[in-house]
């Protein structure tokens, strides 16, 4: 089985670690049933997002505008790199290997799409951060022209990382493991430090509110609780997700040749990885209150239209 997968990487331009997999039925099939809900939930989920961010105008701020194309971005690994995943390994489930095209497709669209998820995700937690930490000054310091050339950065460097693949798998894995662990390292170290820097802001509060005030004060302690909590699920969510594809991608770097148990645990966590874009409209839109009330708001609009025709 290896060896006519080995075949077919060399006819085509670029590697692909899933062919080693040829044969294994269990680990594809899992993989399949595993792709295929996240591509209906990654779908749903952040369509969702964005149509609320179309039809209700109050959602746009500055902020927001990261949320969406961070919506933007995991609703392109729903319908671009989940379905080619799904395709490549039902291919190999049946014995047969696919096209380079497709093979091509796949491999551009996950190093492109969760790339830019990746991005997106640390610099979220850094404009959270600074929101936090400059106050008032932050539409000063943050501001909608700044937001879009910062996204335009990170599709750009997303872009020149997916052209990496031309190189050679190792080259590109490589690149992408520092990459990763980079992200990891801002990522960890801005959530932490917001963290810390919201429970300072309650401790004090709670020190300087006069009594009068405790009604106002304690409404606002609550909201800093649930942004230090919401941080906390963030980042853990996150390092689940992306964690184990950074050490997966480091043990098959340390190889010699490409092992079929290593490929297996790469896959997989791929695909844990790839679970990021259906988990963060969660994450990051349905655990806030103005985003769960516009998709509420959004379905009923859709809802109502549908209905009204019939």
């Amino acid at each position: 089985m290896l060896g006519s997968s080995n075949e077919t990487n060399n006819e085509c331009f670029i590697t692909v670690p899933v062919l080693f997999l040829m044969g294994e039925k269990h680990v594809l099939l899992v993989n399949i049933a595993a792709n295929v809900f996240f591509m209906l939930t990654a779908s749903l989920g952040n369509a969702s997002i964005l149509f609320s961010f179309l039809y209700v105008p109050s959602l746009r701020s500055t902020s927001n505008y990261l949320l969406c194309g961070l919506a933007l971005t995991d609703l392109g690994v729903g319908l671009v790199v989940h379905p080619l995943y799904v395709s490549v390994m039902y291919g190999l489930y049946n014995n047969t290997t696919p096209h380079c095209i497709i093979l091509s497709f796949y491999s551009i669209a996950t190093s492109f799409f969760a790339g830019v998820s990746l991005l997106y995700i640390t610099v979220i937690g850094t404009d959270r951060y600074l929101a936090i930490t400059l106050n008032l000054r932050y539409h000063e310091f943050v501001t909608e022209r700044k937001s879009k050339i910062t996204q335009v950065v990170l599709w750009s460097v997303s872009g020149l990382m997916t052209l990496v693949w031309l190189e050679g798998f190792l080259i590109y894995s490589t690149i992408a493991a520092v990459v990763v662990a980079v992200s990891l390292v801002v990522t960890f170290a801005v959530y932490t430090k917001l963290y810390f820097v919201v429970r300072r802001h309650k401790s004090q509060i709670q020190s300087q509110i006069p009594t009068q005030m405790c009604d106002f004060e304690n409404v606002r302690l609550r909201r800093l609780q649930r942004s230090a909590i919401n941080t906390l699920y963030v980042f853990f969510t996150f390092l689940l997700c992306y964690l184990p594809f950074f050490v997966s991608t480091a043990i098959g770097n340390m190889s010699s040749s490409p092992k079929k148990e290593v490929v297996i645990l790469y896959e997989f966590t791929t695909t844990l990885m790839l679970s990021n874009s259906s988990i963060n409209p969660l994450m990051y839109c349905f655990r806030l209150l103005e985003f769960r009330n516009a998709v509420k708001t959004t379905f009923k609009r859709v809802f109502c239209l549908r209905s009204s025709h019939e």
